[in-house]
């Protein structure tokens, strides 16, 4: 198959930004959520067989496009705070682009394309952490709030599990694209794909069964004339809010709650008495518990985003103070260092976050929990305060800076995947909009506009039974993290194939290569086995032998015209004795060149079944370790070593054979040529592993053919444990380096 072109870097990027750009569209102000399901697969085909920095390069460029958009409203605060949200925002995005090109696996389009999703769910998650706390807009989950089949799955996955199948579908799409695998593998792709985007229609979701509790949302229109103190400011909100409540009293049947948004009392009306007067005759005479919003400068000089809970005759009775801060919002990191940035000057004060999350507690009313603004884009703290004993949500909110943007239609989109996570009511209290009541299955019941001065009046239902993600929390984000692990473990699949083997001549033409160092008792057996196959020649390497093999192959070699030997003055090792046979065999023109032992551990009387073999293979390994083969004469300890050390190849180098480090081969002349022209860094089992190693990178047909492994009769093994361990060692730097650098093309 002819592969799909790379677009230059160049071009690639702009293709990426773009792409981001489509798919911030499935968030508002547009909401088409369907795009979410294919607005990743650009890039992930894109991605394809890039290193790891262009990877990076891609992915940030497609977060800046995603990001930059999405987060449009941040622009009010000036290009610097727009640029530094986007770029960390982005910056995950890179990461997932550079992981991306280590953990793919082509040959395996289900397992890459469940790698991909739980790479960028677990990047996702972290960005929800870290830097500074984390930042959560925009992640493709909380876009699929109107997916009433999807949403379900966050009541057990949270909102991680969505983004998973959302990736995952993109992943699916790129696969079919781009034609990679196998086409049962890419229809089987797309059948799993169908399945975890329409599957979760069948999660039930827990049923709210306490008795009903009526709430009125306080809601205001906080814009004052250009010129107005900050002081000013907070009073005259403050007033509006008293104005607006008050228009409660008498109301029949009175509301069991109300509530006023955050930013309702800020400091200058806290510090104003009549103001804070006025507000306690309200809630007495309206004569209805209520939760108020505020920023309190507190005795011991810290100043703390709060939530004020009055009883129904205005004492105070309960307080939550905000524990996750907005950074360079309500307080600035590295002010010391940042002195230097004029916008900072519009945060003077770092406010103090709250010691604990907990619930509130007010006479006649069920516990509930009041995450404050922010707080609500942070799943735990939701799912800590239903554990805690809350039965439904009331969140304080205040995007009245962001004017009318997208922002509050966004942060409603995330009380919506609270509530379904939770299986509680959400109440949004937006001092200026947007305010609503939202259900346990995520869905809207009635909402405000923004900037419209009014009561929003609605019944939530108190629950106290448990979804999955309360009671495990964020368990799959951390199944995706061991997933982005395992994928690092497998080795990448090799990149080229050449075509399937013809067929071999007839006759054929062998040269069997037998090194030998004091092999006197066996080396005449041997050879008389190997020319008992007819048009097999024999060259045994001799490096000198103390016993006088060199001497005993001689005298056979002056008799025999297919035996030849070579003598080497010096022991010089296994490796370089068969890499000579080797050369030996090509300028000889030989078809085919076998490599075997001179002990008789390798049966000579086999050697037709691994020729047989070889008219499908270019290289044929005799296996112990597949149906057929076996070993005698070795303790089960030993064959277990072996066959773990075999294992262990095969896993970290991907190989496609059992019995990597067996020394009983037919090679093809082809190959052997393809395998010498670069020179070779083992020995012992490392070359054996090499050998099968480097054939299959290369992209030849490499196999294997049942044998029975005989122990030496005569002499000793000259593999020792030093060789063994050396062998573990190449084995493993190698496999790290298939993983981070050989997959890896410019």
């Amino acid at each position: 198959m002819t592969p799909h072109p790379r677009p230059a870097l160049g071009l690639g990027c702009a293709a990426a930004l773009v792409a981001g750009l489509a798919t911030s569209l499935a968030f508002p102000p547009v909401g088409a959520w369907p795009i979410a399901f294919v607005g990743v697969a650009p890039l992930l085909l894109l991605l394809r067989d890039r290193t790891v920095a262009r990877g990076a390069l891609l992915g940030f460029c497609f977060g800046v496009g995603l990001f930059g958009a999405t987060l449009y409203w941040i622009f009010l605060f000036g290009a610097l705070a727009w640029g530094a949200l986007v770029g960390m925002s982005a910056a995950s995005i890179a990461v997932f682009g550079a992981l991306a090109t280590l953990i793919v696996r082509r040959d395996r389009p289900i397992w890459g394309a469940v790698a991909l999703a739980a790479a960028w769910t677990a990047l996702d998650w972290l960005r929800g952490m870290w830097p500074l706390g984390g930042f959560t807009w925009a992640s493709l989950g909380t876009s699929q709030v109107d997916d009433r089949a999807i949403l379900r799955l966050a009541s057990v996955t949270g909102v991680w599990g969505v983004t998973f199948v959302v990736v995952f579908a993109n992943a699916a799409v790129a696969v079919w694209i781009a034609r990679r695998g196998r086409g049962l593998a890419r229809a089987a792709l797309l059948v799993a794909a169908l399945a975890v985007v329409l599957a979760p229609a069948l999660i039930p979701l827990p049923t709210a069964s306490g008795a009903p509790v009526t709430i009125a949302v306080v809601q205001v229109d906080v814009r004052v004339p250009d010129g107005t103190s900050p002081v000013q400011e907070d009073v005259t909100v403050a007033r509006r809010n008293i104005e607006e409540y008050r228009t409660l009293a008498g109301q029949t049947p009175p509301p069991d709650l109300a509530v006023w948004g955050e930013g309702a009392l800020d400091p200058g009306a806290l510090a104003d008495a009549a103001t804070v007067g006025t507000v306690r005759q309200a809630i007495a005479r309206v004569h209805v518990p209520t939760t108020v919003g505020a920023v309190v400068n507190d005795p011991d000089g810290t100043q703390r985003t709060t939530v004020l809970a009055f009883d129904a005759s205005g004492t105070l009775v309960d307080r939550y103070d905000k524990v996750h801060l907005v950074p360079f919002g309500e307080y600035v990191p590295w002010r010391r260092y940042l002195s230097w940035v004029s916008a900072i000057k519009q945060i003077p004060v770092d406010r103090t976050p709250g010691s604990s999350v907990h619930t509130i507690s007010q006479p006649g009313l069920p516990s509930y929990g009041t995450p404050i603004c922010f707080e609500n884009a942070f799943p735990g703290i939701e799912r800590t305060m239903a554990r805690e004993g809350a039965q439904f949500f009331v969140v304080p909110v205040n995007n009245a800076s962001y004017g009318f943007t997208a922002a509050a239609e966004q942060h409603l989109e995330m009380s919506r995947m609270r509530a379904v996570e939770t299986g509680r009511w959400v109440v949004d209290a937006a001092v200026s909009g947007i305010s609503a009541f939202i259900g346990t299955d995520g869905q809207v019941v009635n909402n405000t506009q923004l900037f419209v001065p009014g009561i929003l009046r609605g019944q939530v239902v108190p629950s106290t039974a448990w979804t999955l993600y309360v009671r495990y929390g964020d368990w799959f984000p951390v199944v995706c993290v061991v997933i982005v692990a395992m994928s690092f473990l497998f080795a990448p699949s090799r990149r080229t194939s050449h075509p399937e083997p013809a067929s071999l001549p007839f006759p054929l033409r062998g040269l069997a290569v037998l090194p030998t160092y004091d092999e006197r008792g066996t080396i005449e057996q041997a050879v008389r086995g190997v020319l008992a196959v007819d048009g097999i020649d024999v060259l045994v390497v001799d490096d000198s032998s103390p016993d006088g093999t060199g001497e005993l192959v001689a005298e056979i070699a002056a008799q025999e015209p297919r035996v030849r030997l070579l003598e080497r003055p010096a022991k010089s090792g296994l490796a370089s004795a068969y890499l000579e046979g080797f050369r030996t065999a090509i300028v000889g023109g030989y078809d085919v060149a076998i490599e075997m032992d001179s002990d008789l551990s390798h049966d000579p009387t086999e050697l037709p079944v691994l020729l047989a073999a070889a008219e499908h293979h270019d290289l044929v390994v005799g296996s112990r370790y597949i149906a057929g083969g076996s070993v005698t004469d070795w303790s089960r300890s030993r064959v277990a070593l072996s066959r773990g050390g075999n294992a262990y190849a095969r896993f970290m180098l991907g190989l496609p054979i059992h019995d990597a480090t067996s020394g009983y081969r037919v090679y093809r002349r082809d190959l052997l040529d393809a395998l010498l022209r670069d020179p070779f860094a083992s020995d012992g089992y490392g070359f054996q592993i090499e050998l099968v190693s480097r054939a299959h990178r290369l992209g030849y047909d490499v196999g294997e053919a049942p044998i029975t492994f005989r122990e030496r009769v005569y002499g000793e093994s000259k593999i020792s444990r030093s060789i063994v361990a050396e062998a573990l060692w190449t084995v493993t730097k190698w496999g790290l380096d298939l993983r981070f650098h050989a997959r890896q093309q410019a």
